[in-house]
């Protein structure tokens, strides 16, 4: 099926700005999120500007169905990005990532460590993420 067959529905409403890419580093300025409510309606143009990168989403799960047939649940703990993808001009799939960090931004030129988004722990310490898929 095409993905305007399908619809992603996340536990809250999501109305924050969305990060995007350009050649593979993150955009200077948020776009308006096409997130409407807790409704993402999928398309193959919605990828032609690569990720939806929700940065901070303040849902903690996302279910991927059609309107008939089985559905697909994303839950996660402690992630605090989300990253939406296909491959831009079409794919037969969509990836629904929760994620720990994301690409440099654009204009950043500095050391990795100091990059934006970069998950630090302290030696010996540990920090667990936790994330789970099921399909209903």
């Amino acid at each position: 099926m095409a993905k305007e067959n399908y619809t992603l529905t996340f536990s809250d409403d999501e109305p924050a700005p969305i990060r995007r890419l350009k050649d593979g580093l993150l955009r200077a300025k948020p776009e308006p999120t096409p997130i409407h409510g807790k409704t993402l309606t999928l398309s193959e143009r919605l990828f032609d500007d690569d990720a939806v990168i929700l940065d901070g989403p303040s849902s903690h799960w996302v279910r991927y169905a059609a309107d008939n047939g089985p559905s697909l649940e994303i839950f996660w703990e402690k992630f605090r990005e989300l990253g939406i993808w296909s491959k831009p001009g079409g794919a037969p799939f969509l990836c629904i990532e929760p994620w720990r960090g994301f690409a440099s931004p654009a204009d950043f030129d500095g050391e990795f460590f100091d990059k934006p988004g970069v998950m630090q722990i302290a030696p010996e310490a540990k920090e667990i993420l936790r994330y789970r898929i099921a399909i209903r």
